[in-house]
């Protein structure tokens, strides 16, 4: 019962990160998300609700979630490189999130609080390279952790 448990806070916090994160991307399509000063800052004040709200306790849950099932089921990353390639997903995520994706995002909701569109738009291209590649370490990390390939080491 408690690994089941601890799936279900896992498929949580994965919905929660990256739903969050799908969340932002729509978020651009609004109109005149990057164009309308009035657009652009309700639009960075409902992206900054869903990041504290969602984005970073789902990354948190996801962590603690993912720990908790490595130890109960015993697994190691240096048998299970999967495991290893998985796990290592989230700090890479977790160092872009904090020392680039939320720096930028602030200044993302400075610039729209000052109807700045031009650096705005200059941010926003910040902002959409580094999300990208959080979105791809995410998607690479729900493969690996559902088809498990065995990476050309035994497992065991």
């Amino acid at each position: 019962m408690i690994t089941k448990t601890l799936k279900v806070l896992h498929l949580l916090g994965l919905a929660m990160f990256l739903g969050s994160i799908l969340g932002h991307i729509a978020q651009g399509f609004v109109p005149g998300s990057a164009s309308d000063p009035a657009a652009m800052l309700i639009g960075r004040q409902a992206i900054e609700v869903a990041t504290r709200g969602l984005t970073l306790p789902g990354l948190g849950l996801l962590a603690l979630s993912g720990l908790a099932l490595a130890i109960r089921g015993r697994l190691h990353p240096a048998r299970q490189r999967w495991l290893a390639l998985h796990a290592l997903a989230l700090p890479l995520i977790a160092l872009s999130a904090f020392t680039v994706m939320l720096p930028t995002a602030a200044a993302l909701l400075e610039a729209a609080r000052a109807g700045d569109i031009g650096g705005f738009a200059a941010l926003k291209g910040r902002e959409s390279a580094f999300g990208a590649l959080n979105l791809l370490l995410a998607v690479a990390a729900v493969v690996l952790g559902v088809v498990k390939p065995s990476l050309g080491r035994k497992e065991g």
